[in-house]
């Protein structure tokens, strides 16, 4: 099992670093990343690349081509903690790292797909069948407002007032790090309370081991379990 994520370690890609955000930088972040969200699945069949496609959508997305090419912009220098800048192509349009290196259709799926990996990002689950597809956005939607929406501002304060570290030792760590502290958490007093109420109660109560394994990809997936047979998925094809 890789330790990359928990301990915040960039990759590397094309001689392109590209590191974790960190949660002071998360606002900046979060405002100008919303591109990275979209997938091919969201463009049906079509002969052209993701970047191509994404480049495409500034007015749905109610930009301006300079606002939103300025956004994309912002968001890899966010992460390559790089100067970044757009050259515009007829065949091939790329964006400039640092002056040496290029984010183009050639390799922006996968700066994409590790991008989004290290900063918990996950994209909306497309079905073939519209009924699946609605019924899972419906039961996504039930849940989120059943359960109560968690902020990260709501995790922020929950590591500070159980771990006494300061909101600026916080701040420092990746969004990665504060996910897994802020589960653990949850993990060690769902345990503290189950053995507690296991010394009184006559009913048996399961006690779940409060180191137990976490996978973040699968816990913050929003659309985890989103059936009750997991099963029933299987007979429908993602795109």
């Amino acid at each position: 099992m890789s330790l990359k994520h928990i301990l915040a370690r960039p990759e590397i890609v094309d001689g392109i670093t590209l590191h974790p955000v960190l949660v002071e930088d998360y606002d900046d972040f979060s405002e100008c990343s919303r591109f990275l969200y979209l997938s091919k699945d969201a463009f049906g069949e079509t002969p052209l690349t993701l970047m191509d496609l994404v480049l495409g959508v500034y007015e749905q997305l109610g930009e301006t081509v300079e606002s939103y090419l300025t956004k994309i912009c912002r968001t890899f220098e966010i992460i390559t903690k790089c100067s970044v800048g757009f050259i515009p192509g007829k065949d091939l349009s790329s964006f400039v790292i640092d002056e040496k290196y290029y984010i183009s259709e050639v390799n922006y799926d996968t700066i994409r797909n590790i991008i989004m990996k290290q900063n918990l990002m996950f994209e909306p689950k497309k079905y073939k069948d519209p009924i699946v597809q609605e019924w899972a956005d419906k039961v996504v939607a039930v849940r989120s407002k059943k359960q109560g929406h968690t902020t990260l501002e709501d995790m922020i304060t929950t590591v500070k007032a159980y771990q006494g570290v300061s909101y600026e030792q916080i701040s420092k760590q990746s969004i990665y790090q504060l996910y897994a502290d802020f589960f653990r958490i949850c993990k060690i007093v769902n345990f503290e309370q189950s053995s507690l109420f296991s010394t009184v109660s006559s009913e048996k109560i399961t006690i779940e081991y409060f180191a137990q394994n976490i996978n973040l990809f699968v816990e913050g997936d929003p659309y985890k379990d989103v059936f009750m047979d997991g099963g029933f998925l299987n007979q429908f094809n993602k795109f």
